[in-house]
């Protein structure tokens, strides 16, 4: 049974990443309107607190209905949730509607060496990219898989969403200890927090989709961060006065200043999120194809590594301060500790985002200035005619001189000299 078990559960997490990684790419492939893109992305935060609210609920239901200590109840709720989430992919697929594709954006023989068969002779390139070895192939992958790193925008994005990826998972990851070994609260208090700043932050999705498509990502992500670091550095401030208030105002204050937190948090994903949505369009005046795969990939890879890794080194920490896994108290130093990391780790990784915000160039008006001109280039428009000012626009998203973007490079294929 443990070999059948190992392998049904590799064969799930399989299929499920790249169920997951798809979600990354959708937004940009459906729609080139900026607006709709940030409607996407928020329907797609409400969705999941809801189906997480929803599935955390039904699960209580039905543990107290057929019992938590039998094997029965988890196959039951295994069974369950596999022809609930079958008839939900199966309406996503059914339901999700995408643009027009054209013939010329597609990658799937954009790999060939051109200095050897010519840039001209698309035929003969598809030809012979069905006959590339598995060799080759591979390295093709890997290349194009990790190539989306040459792409300067893409870079930038990395600083936003990394940032917002670790601040909130120390922050996650130490809350339960702040409560109770910082704040001396119970854990019921954590599960209180929990479910009102989800109702809260359903709601605050709903108005950084409309301020986000109005102001664009960096300036969201700005207001967002600039948010959190505040009630991070109130939430020290409780820490450093807990022993002289009661509980209930300890309390009352924490969950207050968990809703102002959430408000901000929100703000800085929902931005980081609509951010990543540009993405491919900046990548499509390098290579003149849309890759939304290879990025939704590399973002969905670069996610799993750091939330390993951020798990490690916070344990780690923790170890170092001195924490007792499984005691009832901490030593002095250790509960200073942990109000210092809770606080002021957070504050300087969301810093760094911040910083990033800086570094961005892709605004709603330069986003339509870039379509309009692949646009142009798609309709066999020269590069020799591109303005002044779309010159400057493109080497400053992508790091290259603009004579080398539209597919003038080895962005893709990595046997070309680019």
């Amino acid at each position: 049974p443990i070999p059948v078990y190992f392998f049904a559960n590799l064969l799930y997490w399989a299929f499920f990443a790249g169920i997951t990684t798809v979600q990354y790419g959708l937004p940009s492939e459906m729609t080139e309107n900026p607006t709709q893109r940030a409607q996407l992305v928020g329907v797609n935060q409400i969705a999941g607190a809801i189906g997480g609210t929803f599935l955390s609920v039904l699960n209580v239901y039905l543990f107290t209905i057929w019992g938590k200590d039998n094997w029965e109840s988890y196959f039951n709720m295994a069974l369950l949730y596999g022809i609930i989430g079958t008839a939900v992919l199966l309406l996503g697929f059914l339901s999700i509607q995408e643009r027009p594709f054209d013939e010329s954006t597609n990658v799937s023989d954009a790999d060939v060496d051109a200095n050897v068969i010519g840039d001209d002779n698309a035929g003969v390139a598809a030809n012979a990219g069905s006959r590339l070895g598995f060799g080759r192939r591979l390295v093709s992958v890997v290349w194009n898989f990790l190539s989306v790193l040459k792409v300067k925008e893409f870079r930038n994005y990395l600083g936003l969403y990394l940032s917002e990826e670790c601040f909130r998972t120390v922050r996650g990851t130490l809350n339960t200890y702040f409560v109770i070994f910082v704040l001396l609260l119970d854990p019921q208090t954590v599960s209180l927090a929990t479910g009102v700043n989800l109702l809260f932050g359903i709601a605050c999705v709903g108005f950084f989709m409309w301020l986000t498509a109005r102001i664009g990502g960096p300036r969201a992500y700005r207001l967002g961060g600039f948010e959190v670091i505040f009630v991070f550095l109130a939430m020290f401030a409780l820490a450093m006065n807990a022993g002289n208030l009661p509980t209930g105002t300890r309390a009352v204050l924490y969950i207050g200043l968990g809703l102002f937190m959430n408000f901000g948090i929100t703000g800085v994903v929902n931005a980081t999120q609509y951010t990543y949505t540009f993405i491919p369009d900046v990548d499509e005046i390098i290579t003149s194809k849309r890759r939304e795969g290879q990025y939704a990939a590399i973002n969905s890879t670069i996610d799993d590594i750091f939330s390993s890794a951020e798990t490690i080194v916070i344990g780690l920490v923790l170890e170092a301060t001195g924490f007792v896994e499984g005691a009832t108290s901490q030593p002095p130093q250790t509960v200073t500790a942990l109000a210092c990391l809770f606080a002021f780790a957070p504050i300087a990784i969301c810093l760094i985002g911040i910083v990033f915000t800086y570094r961005l160039k892709l605004n709603r008006g330069n986003h339509e200035l870039l379509l309009s001109e692949i646009a142009r280039l798609r309709a066999g428009g020269s590069m020799d005619d591109a303005t002044d000012e779309t010159r400057a626009l493109v080497e400053s998203l992508t790091g290259m001189p603009y004579e080398q973007c539209w597919g003038h490079n080895n962005v893709i294929n990595v046997a070309r000299r680019g």
